[in-house]
């Protein structure tokens, strides 16, 4: 695929950089991808700024030369005190198609609770994002790759799930995987153990006595015919969505998980601020997530792609 740009953020210091490891993947099988390698210093003055970019430099010229696969290496070095930001408008101004950051390891209660890196560009940047957790997660897992659909969003819009699906097919083919799709069955006030559990908008116009089960098994079945996925990787499950997806990604020894956003109403963002952390904490794979800004943006491209 040509001019097919990937941003990618490197950990400071770090001896491993998943990111940048699951970039050097993706170089096997796409040639032509140009891959920025992005560090963003955060700690400087004007005085020692030089001997940091310099310093800098020569970190990713060491980068590129351990990761021959990656043919078009393009380094980045940006100052800015605010990490997220910075690498959010470098996503933007320089036209990206994919965003890849390795994921930020929790150690205490508190750090669940904390707006961390990671979890700021989750949420605000404008392009898919890769989260990368274990960089050997391609060689150990399973070969299942989880697309996750919630057909009871209330804002819910289909061309998501056409851009998930695309997205999800991709890595699929891409890293000869099984694609299995799930949708969870949860209280609509998902971030109560106790919630509202009448029946949402979208199905409230059905006749006769249908449980809410039967209906997302009903749509589940809808959608993986018409994409062509086998009845038999279908999955609707029952509870919290922040619990029952890495439960059945364990089950599957998933390596990725596709799933989309919302700052109102997505699958993670209606259990609380830090569901999406608590999603990645628990599976073993990537998190690939679209979110809520990019909808209309990446459902033209998955349409324009799939009229090719």
């Amino acid at each position: 695929m040509n001019n097919y740009k990937v941003l990618v953020l490197l950990k400071p210091g770090a001896e491993v950089q998943p990111a940048i490891e699951r970039a050097s993947d993706c170089a096997r099988f796409m040639p032509d991808v140009e891959v920025a390698a992005c560090r963003i210093i955060n700690e400087y003055d004007e005085i020692t700024k030089p001997s940091l970019e310099n310093q800098a430099h020569q970190e990713l010229l060491a980068i590129a030369k351990a990761h021959p696969s990656i043919k078009h290496f393009t380094p980045r070095v940006i100052f800015s005190k605010n990490v997220p930001e910075a690498f959010v408008k470098e996503a933007h101004d320089g036209k990206y198609q994919l965003a890849i950051i390795s994921a930020n390891k929790r150690n205490t209660i508190r750090d669940l609770f904390a707006s961390t890196i990671d979890f700021s560009i989750m949420r605000k940047i404008e392009v898919p994002l890769l989260v990368v957790k274990n960089v050997d997660a391609t060689q150990k897992l399973g070969r299942a790759i989880l697309l996750a659909i919630d057909f009871e969003e209330e804002d819910h819009q289909k061309d998501l799930d056409e851009v998930l699906f695309y997205s999800a097919k991709v890595f699929a083919d891409e890293f000869n995987g099984e694609l299995h799709v799930v949708n969870c069955v949860s209280p609509l006030h998902r971030g109560l153990i106790s919630g509202n559990t009448s029946m949402p908008p979208v199905f409230r116009n059905t006749v006769g006595e249908v449980s809410r089960k039967d209906m997302h098994d009903k749509l589940l079945q809808e959608y993986a015919t018409k994409h062509n996925i086998p009845l038999e990787h279908t999955h609707v499950v029952i509870g919290r969505v922040d619990e029952e997806i890495p439960r059945l990604c364990a089950k599957l020894d998933a390596r990725m998980v596709c799933m989309g956003t919302s700052n109102r109403n997505g699958l993670l963002a209606s259990i609380n601020s830090s569901a999406s952390e608590l999603v990645l904490e628990q599976i073993k794979g990537d998190l690939f997530i679209v979110n809520d800004v990019q909808k209309t943006i990446e459902a033209e491209k998955a349409r324009l792609e799939s009229n090719k």
